[in-house]
């Protein structure tokens, strides 16, 4: 018993050398900025509504109706969500416009990957609050301070479903999105 009562005070007297030692260097803040390709051109979405950015064809394709128009927030635009339920896939998809800040909002998220969307620089990152596992969000770096976000989501039980898949679907949504805005634009 004696022996026993050596070792862990022993044990616990290393224990409390090791938290008093001071820790050393420089802190680092552990996030990096994304480098985004240069921008094709700078896109003002300035007035463009969300819930105009898929035509009728492109939301047949995705396979998903109108389901709801939000107003602007502090720091996010208008936004439109379209969705396919209550049938499998269970799945929605949306379209923000934002004005007040672009792809530096999502900047220090966990995931973010660099993608190209109609030749624009984005990044994609899970989806905000969750562990991305059904969803993603590309934001698409339109111009300075500004941003088309596209997100997908899926909420169903039956389609396999992973982050990659999310993203590849958000992916393909942001380039539709992206075709008519780039249209209505002129170009």
């Amino acid at each position: 018993m004696t022996t026993t009562r050596l070792l862990l005070a022993a044990v616990g007297a290393l224990l409390c050398v090791a938290c008093s030692n001071a820790v050393t260097g420089t802190p680092t803040s552990g996030t990096s900025v994304p480098q985004l390709p240069p921008r094709p051109r700078e896109v003002r979405v300035n007035g463009v509504d969300p819930c105009k950015t898929l035509t009728s064809v492109q939301l047949r394709s995705l396979g998903v109706r109108f389901y709801s128009a939000d107003p602007p927030t502090a720091t996010l635009g208008p936004s439109c969500d379209w969705n396919h339920s209550p049938d499998e896939p269970i799945e929605s998809y949306t379209v923000d416009i934002n004005t007040r800040g672009g792809v530096e909002l999502v900047f220090g998220q966990p995931r973010v990957a660099v993608v190209e969307v109609a030749g624009f620089g984005a990044l994609s990152t899970p989806g905000r609050y969750s562990s991305g596992e059904h969803e993603c969000i590309i934001n698409v770096d339109v111009s300075s301070g500004q941003a088309v976000q596209v997100g997908y989501f899926y909420n169903g039980s039956t389609v396999p479903m992973n982050h990659e898949i999310a993203c590849q679907k958000a992916r393909n949504a942001a380039e539709l999105a992206m075709q008519t805005i780039l249209a209505r634009a002129g170009g």
